[in-house]
Parts: structure tokens; sequence; C-alpha cells
């Protein structure tokens, strides 16, 4: 950890003799079956509505997602789950693991508790959100809420 946090000083000097270097953070690489993306955006006539779909890279090129409207129930988030272009990613496609979809559908709904509960939200974004395989999990890597003024 010393050795990359040293590489890490080194490489800003490098670029920059005079940067001001405020701290390093070092977080644990998380890997598993795919990258997801939740999101919400408060509009004025329906309120907040949640979006999901891959993430990363795939939310970009493929724009392959699907919308509902808080509050959503454990049948609306598993239908949003469905209707993606790319389920198939998710379900043990070609060798691939089966991706956690209950943890997927909790997910869901806990965002929309939260918009709920918090109606002061304007925007959430969780990019990217790993779902491990079957039993396993997901995990937020990076997530982003930005409030009402």
């Amino acid at each position: 950890m010393e050795k990359a946090f040293n590489e890490i000083i080194q490489s800003v000097k490098a670029y920059s003799q005079n940067a001001r270097i405020e701290g390093v953070e070092v977080q644990e690489m998380v890997r598993g079956v795919q990258e997801l993306i939740i999101g919400v955006k408060k509009d004025l006539q329906f309120g907040h509505l949640i979006m999901f779909g891959l993430g990363g890279i795939f939310v970009e090129v493929l724009k392959d997602i699907t919308f509902g409207i808080v509050p959503v129930d454990k049948q609306e988030a598993l239908s949003m789950i469905r209707k993606i272009k790319s389920y198939k990613l998710l379900t043990g496609f070609r060798n691939l693991p089966e991706a956690d979809i209950p943890a997927i559908v909790e997910t869901i709904l806990k965002v929309s508790k939260l918009c709920e509960d918090f109606p002061e939200i304007n925007q959430l974004d969780i990019n990217p959100l790993v779902v491990k395989s079957k039993g396993n999990g997901i995990v937020m890597v990076d997530a982003r809420i930005i409030l009402n003024n």
C-alpha cells in the first residue's frame, strides 16, 4: 500500500511540481457479473422517475435503460430489470455467471424508498453499481445525490 501511495505522489509531482496534494483515496477493486446504473430524476409533473440499466460504458453506448415512477414495488422493480434489452447478460448467458437479481430488485426498492422519505432529492446517480453472482449481493462503487435548492 505504501509503495502504491508513493508511486501516485511521484506521478502527480512529475506531472506538476506545484501540485497541491490534499490526499489519496484508495479503494478496493470491485469485480462482479455486470456493472449497472440506477438513477433518479425529479419531474415536476410525475415526481421522482427511477431509471435502471447496464452501467459503465454500456449506458453511454447502448442507452439500454428502463424507467419507473416512485414508489416502485417489487413486481415493478423486477419488470424494469426484465425490460432492458440486455437482460440475458444478467441470467447466465454464454457461461457468464447468473447475476444476483434479488439484490438488484432490493436496491431499486431502497432507492425508491429513499426518494419517498427525502422528497428534496432532485437527482440521484449510482454508476457503477456492481452486481455479483447469484446470492453474493451488490456493491455501490460511486454515487451522487443532488438536492433541491
